[in-house]
C-alpha cells in the first residue's frame, strides 16, 4: 500500500497559489480576504506585498511565478492602468504555456468582456498605454484576451463575497488535488475494503478511532481520508507519528504543533468556530489523548477528529465509533503482491506454487506483502525458494519489528500470557486458557482482555486465536532467549528440541513451560529426576 502521497500538498513547487492583483482596488480587501481564506486552508500563496517601483516587475516575483503551481488573476476595475500588473500577466501566460501552470481569472465587479476586448475602464488604459509603451501594448492585448477567456469567477454572480471565496478556495484545492484522492490512491491497492466503512461512520459521528494490528494499514486508511475531506474543512491537521512525537517532546509541543496548524493566523478563542479536521496517527496511550483534550476541548460545529491506535483501549469512551482494519482479502492480496515482486498484474507460470507461498505467510497484512514483494523483486525461482524456505526458519525483521511495537508495550506478565498462548494455547477455548493462566498464577482475564485490545489475539466462538505472524514473532521472542541451546529458552514446544535438551541435559534451568506429547518421543524416559533440574518450571 506504498508509497504515499503527503497529506498536506501534492505538488513539487515551492508555492500552491501566486496571487496577481491591482494593489489599490482590493489589496485591503477582496484580495486580503482571498489570501486568509487560502492560507486557513494550508495552501502556500504568494503575495506581494511590496508598492511597486517602477514599470518592470523584479526577478524574485517572476521567480516566485515560475515557482507556483496556480496563478490567480483578480481582474478589477484599474488592473489595466498598471503597466507592473500587465507584465505579470506576460509572465504568467509564458509560465501557462510552456509549463501548463494553472490560471484562474477572478473578475471582481468588472464584465469579463471589458477585459477580454478591453472596453470601460480598459479601453481608457490602453490609450494611456499607446502613447509611452507602444512595442508592448499588443502583447498585454493578447495576454487580456486568452487569460480572460478562460473559465473563471464574476463576483457579480454571488450574493456576498463570503461565498464567492468560500467556492474559490474548494475550487484551487480540488485543482491542487487537495481535496482529491485521485494521485494518492494510484499506488494503493484494497484500500477501500476498509475506507467504505470508515467514512460511513465518519458521516454518522465527530469522532472515530481506527484500529488494528501493526502493519495492517491504519496510517494508509488515516491518510488517505485526509486527502480526501481536506477541502471540505476551515483547516486540518494530520498529525503523524502522535506517540513518537509526544514521547520525545513535552505535550506543550504537540499541542502547539496542532493548535499551529489549525488557527494560522487566527486567534486560539476562535477555535470553537472553526470547522476543523484533526487526525491524531498511532495514539499508544489514554494519557496522551485525555492531556491533549484538556488542552483542545472545543472544537467548531462539524469538526471531524481521526485517532489511529494499536491498542482499542485507548479508543474506548474517547471516541464514538471504532473501526477494526482488516487483513486485504485474496484476490488484493495478490494484486498487491504482484506489484511489488513483478512490477506488473500477473506472473509467469513458474512462479505460481511460489506466489502461493508468499501469500499464506503474508495472509493479507500490507506491510508484509510489500516488503516481502519488494525483497523478491527481481530474483531468479531458485532465489525465491530459498528466501521462502528460510523464511520458515526465521522471521522477516523488518516485518517483525513493526508488529514487535505492541508487544514492547505490554507490561512483564501480559508479555508472558502472550508468549504462553502463541506456543502453547492458540485454537484452545478461552475458559480452557483462561483456567491454566490463572492456575500459574496470571491475572488471566484481564491479560486476555489486554491482549485483545492490542490486537494481538482475538476470540472467536469462544476460541483463541492470533495471527500467524505475530506467531511467528512470538516464536522468534523465544528462540532470541538463547539461539544455540533450546534448553537455555523459557518455552519449549518442539517436540526434537525437547526431546535433545532433555536427552542429553542441556541446560534446562531457564525452562519455564514445556508442551510434551510423549507419542511423539516414546523412547525417552523420563524420571523426576528429570524436572527437578527444571526450578522455573510451572506447576
Amino acid at each position: 500500500m506504498f508509497p504515499i502521497a503527503s497529506p498536506s500538498s501534492s505538488s513539487s513547487k515551492k508555492y500552491d497559489v501566486f496571487l496577481s492583483f491591482r494593489g489599490e482596488d482590493t489589496r485591503r480587501s477582496f484580495t486580503s480576504h482571498l489570501h486568509t481564506a487560502l492560507c486557513r486552508r494550508d495552501i502556500e500563496t504568494y503575495i506581494d506585498n511590496e508598492l511597486p517601483k517602477g514599470d518592470g516587475i523584479s526577478q524574485s516575483l517572476m521567480e516566485a511565478i515560475q515557482d507556483s503551481s496556480i496563478s490567480v488573476v483578480v481582474f478589477s476595475e484599474n488592473y489595466a492602468s498598471s503597466k507592473w500588473c500587465l507584465n505579470e500577466l506576460l509572465q504568467i501566460l509564458h509560465c501557462k504555456q510552456q509549463q501548463g501552470q494553472i490560471v484562474v481569472p477572478i473578475f471582481y465587479e468588472i464584465d469579463p468582456s471589458h477585459v477580454r476586448n478591453q472596453k470601460g475602464t480598459y479601453e481608457k488604459a490602453f490609450t494611456e498605454h499607446l502613447e509611452k509603451n507602444q512595442e508592448k501594448v499588443d502583447k498585454w492585448r493578447q495576454a487580456l484576451f486568452e487569460i480572460a477567456s478562460l473559465a473563471g469567477w464574476d463576483s457579480r454572480n454571488y450574493r456576498d463575497e463570503v461565498e464567492l471565496i468560500q467556492n474559490i478556495v474548494t475550487d484551487i484545492n480540488k485543482k491542487l488535488n487537495h481535496g482529491s484522492p485521485t494521485t494518492i490512491l494510484e499506488d494503493i491497492v484494497g484500500i477501500d475494503e476498509n475506507l467504505d466503512h470508515i467514512e460511513s461512520l465518519l458521516e454518522e459521528s465527530s469522532t472515530i478511532g481506527i484500529w488494528g494490528m501493526a502493519g495492517i494499514g491504519k496510517t494508509t486508511m488515516a491518510t488517505v481520508l485526509f486527502a480526501k475531506l481536506h477541502s471540505q474543512f476551515d483547516s486540518c491537521c494530520f498529525l503523524e507519528n502522535f506517540r513518537e512525537k509526544y514521547e520525545k517532546s513535552r505535550l506543550e509541543h504537540v499541542r502547539d504543533e496542532l493548535l499551529r496548524k489549525l488557527l494560522k493566523d487566527t486567534s486560539l478563542g476562535r477555535l470553537n468556530s472553526r470547522k476543523v479536521l484533526i487526525v491524531l496517527d498511532d495514539v499508544s496511550t489514554t494519557q496522551q489523548l485525555d492531556e491533549l483534550k484538556r488542552e483542545v476541548s472545543c472544537l467548531g460545529h462539524g469538526s471531524k477528529v481521526i485517532i489511529t491506535s494499536r491498542d482499542k483501549h485507548v479508543l474506548n469512551g474517547r471516541v464514538e465509533r471504532i473501526h477494526e482494519a482488516k487483513e486485504l482479502s485474496y484476490n488484493n492480496s495478490l494484486k498487491l503482491f504482484n506489484l511489488r515482486a513483478f512490477h506488473k498484474d500477473g506472473y509467469e507460470s513458474e512462479y505460481e506454487k511460489l506466489v502461493e507461498r508468499a501469500l499464506a505467510y503474508a495472509q493479507g497484512v500490507p506491510l508484509a506483502l510489500t516488503i516481502l514483494g519488494s525483497f523478491l523483486y527481481s530474483r531468479t525461482v531458485k532465489e525465491w525458494e530459498s528466501a521462502l524456505k528460510k523464511l520458515e526458519r526465521t522471521p522477516n525483521q523488518d516485518i517483525q519489528a513493526v508488529l514487535k511495537l505492541s508487544y514492547d508495550g505490554l507490561d512483564h506478565e501480559d508479555k508472558q500470557i502472550f508468549l504462553d498462548i502463541a506456543c502453547f494455547f492458540k485454537g484452545e477455548l478461552r475458559r480452557y486458557v483462561e483456567a491454566i493462566l490463572e492456575n500459574c498464577g496470571f491475572a488471566a482475564s484481564i491479560g486476555l482482555r489486554t491482549l485483545m485490545d492490542k490486537a494481538l489475539i482475538s476470540v472467536s466462538c469462544d476460541v483463541v486465536w492470533m495471527h500467524d505472524l505475530i506467531q511467528s514473532m512470538a516464536f522468534d521472542i523465544i528462540h532470541q532467549e538463547c539461539i544455540t541451546n533450546p534448553g537455555g529458552r523459557s518455552r519449549l514446544w518442539k517436540p526434537d528440541e525437547i526431546y535433545d535438551v532433555l536427552k542429553n541435559d542441556r541446560g534446562t534451568e531457564a525452562i519455564q513451560t514445556i508442551s510434551l506429547d510423549l507419542s511423539q518421543i516414546k523412547d525417552l524416559e523420563l524420571s523426576n529426576d528429570v524436572f527437578r533440574k527444571m526450578p522455573n518450571l510451572r506447576a
